[in-house]
């Protein structure tokens, strides 16, 4: 019994190498497309970034009640817009091994300085030590999101 692909092919399953280089020329197209267009928006990471600083900012002011829903609610908001600008919807944090070796120093770097932060404000008395290491995680958030996006994209186009 022959299948589908077998009675509607047109080469009797014999694949010539100017159709395969064609193919091929095409994979390579399309993960080209794919990269260029997995990039955010620069807004994307400057957005999780403050929204991140602004956070720790109001965690040490003592209103993490509502900063940290506020949070979640912007972080999933950025996410869908970029998703809809890009016309991309992937995992962009752990979708690549590049990536994922940079996300998991991020997260590290990220709990260290949350950590040392909250000890110094809650333990060691010092004012304003949250919103200062909020401060400093903005920036890392911004750096290591374009980071993470052009590693992503060297990944997607080497077919990673």
């Amino acid at each position: 019994m022959l299948s589908v692909m077998e009675t509607n092919s047109d080469n009797s399953g014999h694949l010539t190498p100017d159709s395969a280089r064609t193919a091929l020329d095409s994979v390579a197209a399309s993960q080209a497309r794919a990269a260029t267009r997995s990039a955010a928006p620069w807004w994307y990471h400057f957005g999780l970034g403050a929204a991140l600083a602004l956070t720790f900012l109001a965690i040490s002011m003592r209103m993490a009640a509502w900063a940290c829903p506020v949070l979640v609610v912007v972080a999933l908001g950025l996410d869908q817009a970029v998703r809809r600008s890009t016309g991309v919807s992937y995992e962009r944090f752990t979708a690549t091994p590049g990536a994922i070796k940079i996300f998991g120093g991020y997260v590290l770097a990220l709990v260290l300085l949350a950590a040392a932060g909250m000890y110094l404000e809650w333990g060691a008395g010092v004012h304003w030590a949250i919103a200062v290491a909020g401060g400093v995680i903005g920036v890392l958030t911004v750096t290591s999101g374009y980071r993470i996006d052009a590693a992503a994209r060297r990944d997607i186009q080497a077919g990673r």
